[in-house]
């Protein structure tokens, strides 16, 4: 069987979420570090201080209150408050950009894009994996449960043309790498997340790759709620799943033909909007 020394590619994710409030983690200093903008009376509304930065998060703030919250948003500290509360979003203010409403979201599997890519040396390639589904759910301003399916069987390698990308892509499908006639899909299934100060979320679960499961982390930003689009990033070690072609964890003195374990995964998400429910 003809060998390329490459980079490992990525799978799919599923992704499930629940996110706890933690406004009693936020610290005093941090709650009051933001106080009413004076010159933010445009509207000729007043800021109404709230007691604590989770408090931006309940129901039934006066838009003195909500105007408050959202002119804070634009303090560090006040961000950082807010990132312990939660995902909820209340009178403008949102630990996570962009985040849909509640509903169920389809992906387009044809518009969504999966991309991976590896380094060896001072070389790297690169390479697509198609969707199989990807679905998701948000309750109560929470990414509660959703599902990323991929064809393991249709991996391609894109960083080559031609007849090299043909062996490549075949040799990814064998079992030197992933064996996908015994395991023809993969998938990541989220468990819990958290916000990051930055507008994004980060998941925490476990990724399933030749039926080894491991536990795993990702971003997930969202770059539009309507349509839904957004990005994944994760990095993971494809030794954990014993993809052991080129890999130092697995095999001594391969000089130039060591292959990084270490490989980065790109998803671009783009919604089918006639399928949401």
């Amino acid at each position: 069987m003809m060998r390329r020394n490459w980079i490992f590619p990525v799978v799919g994710m599923a992704l499930t979420a629940g996110l706890v409030c933690g406004c009693g983690e936020a610290a005093e200093g941090e709650a009051g570090a933001s106080k009413p903008s004076k010159a933010g009376n445009e509207d000729g509304i007043p800021s109404e201080p709230v007691a604590d930065a989770c408090d931006c998060f309940e129901e039934g703030l006066s838009r003195a209150q909500q105007k408050y919250c959202r002119e804070s948003k634009r303090n560090v500290a006040f961000l950082e408050a807010l990132r312990k509360c939660g995902t909820a979003e209340v009178g403008g203010v949102s630990a996570i950009n962009k985040m849909p409403g509640d509903g169920q979201y389809t992906m387009n599997v044809d518009q969504s894009l999966i991309q991976w890519q590896g380094s060896k040396a001072t070389m790297a390639e690169s390479g697509t994996v198609p969707f199989r589904s990807c679905t998701f759910q948000i309750q109560n301003s929470q990414l509660i449960s959703g599902s990323v399916v991929v064809e393991m069987n249709a991996i391609q390698a894109t960083s080559v043309e031609g007849l090299a990308a043909r062996n490549l892509s075949k040799h990814l499908r064998s079992e030197d790498f992933f064996n996908v006639s015994e395991f023809p899909t993969a998938a990541f299934i989220f468990e819990r997340g958290r916000t990051d100060g930055r507008g994004n979320l980060l998941l925490q679960g476990k990724l399933n790759i030749k039926g080894i499961s491991k536990p795993a982390s990702a971003v997930l930003s969202f770059g539009s709620s309507d349509p839904v689009v957004a990005s994944v990033n994760m990095v993971f070690n494809r030794a954990d799943f014993d993809v052991r072609f080129g890999s130092g964890s697995f095999f001594d003195n391969l000089g130039d033909d060591l292959i990084s374990d270490e490989v980065n995964l790109k998803m671009v998400l783009v919604e089918d909007v006639s399928l949401r429910k």
